[in-house]
C-alpha cells in the first residue's frame, strides 16, 4: 500500500526543485501533447493530471486545458487526489493522468471513476512507470539487505505489468482500450547518481509497509557495490531500466469504429490463402 500523505509532502518537495533536471518528464509531456494532436476529435475540456511545471501549448484540438495536481502549483486549477475523482458524471470530455498511476492504491477504482466522469466519446490517456522499471535497483537492495540484516524490506515500489494493465481497461468497459510501452536502458557513473535522480523526480519509494528505518550507510555501500558487479556496461556505466506504459481507453459512443461480428467477412479464409498462394 502506498502512503497518500507522504506522496502529497514528497510531490511538494518535487514542485520547488528544477524541473528540467526530471529525468523523462519534460519530454513526456510535449509527447503526450502530440498524442492528443493526432485524435480527429475536439475536445470541449479536459483534466490534466500531475503535470509538472512546464507550460505545455494545448493542441488545437483541446478548447480549455484545466490542471490538476494533488499539490497547489502556479498553474492549479483543481487540487484533489487521483483515487477521489471530484467530477460529476458525464461532465468531462478528456482525463490525462502523468505518471501517477503507479502510485496508487486501487487502479481499478480510478479508471472505474474515470470512466464514469468521461462524457460519451470522451477519452482517458495515461502514461505511468511499469513492468521492469529499476529491477536492477530492487534486486541490488533486497540482496545488500539479506546479506548485511539477515532479511529485507521494500525499498522499490511494485509496478503493473503491461498486460495488468490492458486487462483492466477492457474489464472496466472502456472502448478501443489500447495499451503500448516505452523501454529506456538509462546509464549512470554511479547508482548514487540514479538515487538522486529518482529523489529529484520525486519518485521516492513511498511504501506505507516499508522498514522505516534510516537506511544503514553499511547496507547502502553494499547496494552500491552488487548493483555495480551485476549491472554494469561495458564502459563501467551501470544500466538502469525504465518502462513506460501508455493507456488510452474512451468512453462508449455509437459513433465509434466496431469489430466486425465472426463470420460477416466477404471472403473466406481458404479462399484469402488460396489468392496468396497464386499470388506468391
Amino acid at each position: 500500500m502506498h502512503n497518500r500523505k507522504l506522496l502529497k509532502v514528497r510531490q511538494e518537495k518535487d514542485r520547488l526543485s528544477n524541473f528540467n533536471k526530471k529525468l523523462f518528464f519534460s519530454d513526456y509531456q510535449i509527447e503526450m501533447m502530440e498524442r492528443i494532436s493526432f485524435i480527429n476529435e475536439k475536445f470541449d475540456n479536459c483534466i490534466a493530471y500531475g503535470f509538472k511545471e512546464k507550460k505545455l501549448e494545448a493542441p488545437k484540438n483541446i478548447n480549455n486545458l484545466i490542471y490538476g495536481n494533488l499539490v497547489k502549483t502556479p498553474k492549479t486549477k483543481i487540487i484533489y487526489d487521483e483515487e477521489l475523482l471530484p467530477f460529476k458524471e458525464s461532465s468531462v470530455d478528456m482525463i490525462l493522468s502523468f505518471f501517477n498511476l503507479h502510485f496508487a492504491n486501487d487502479v481499478p477504482g480510478i479508471l472505474y471513476q474515470t470512466l464514469s466522469s468521461l462524457k460519451s466519446n470522451g477519452v482517458f490517456i495515461a502514461c505511468l512507470f511499469c513492468g521492469d522499471t529499476l529491477k536492477e535497483l530492487n534486486y541490488a537492495f533486497l540482496k545488500a539487505e539479506e546479506e548485511i540484516c539477515g532479511g529485507a524490506s521494500p525499498r522499490v515500489s511494485p509496478f503493473a505489468n503491461l498486460q495488468d494493465l490492458a486487462s483492466l481497461l477492457q474489464n472496466i468497459n472502456f472502448s478501443l482500450p489500447v495499451a503500448d510501452i516505452d523501454r529506456h536502458k538509462i546509464h549512470y557513473d554511479h547508482p548514487s547518481l540514479l538515487l538522486k535522480d529518482l529523489k529529484a523526480m520525486g519518485e521516492n519509494n513511498i511504501l506505507s509497509k516499508m522498514n522505516t528505518a534510516t537506511l544503514r550507510r553499511d547496507v547502502l555501500n553494499k547496494m552500491y557495490e552488487i548493483y555495480i558487479n551485476n549491472f554494469s556496461d561495458k564502459n563501467g556505466k551501470i544500466i538502469a531500466t525504465f518502462e513506460i506504459a501508455w493507456i488510452t481507453g474512451w468512453k462508449y459512443h455509437e459513433s465509434q469504429q466496431k469489430p466486425l461480428r465472426p463470420g460477416s467477412g466477404k471472403i473466406g479464409m481458404m479462399e484469402s490463402i488460396k489468392r496468396f498462394e497464386q499470388e506468391n
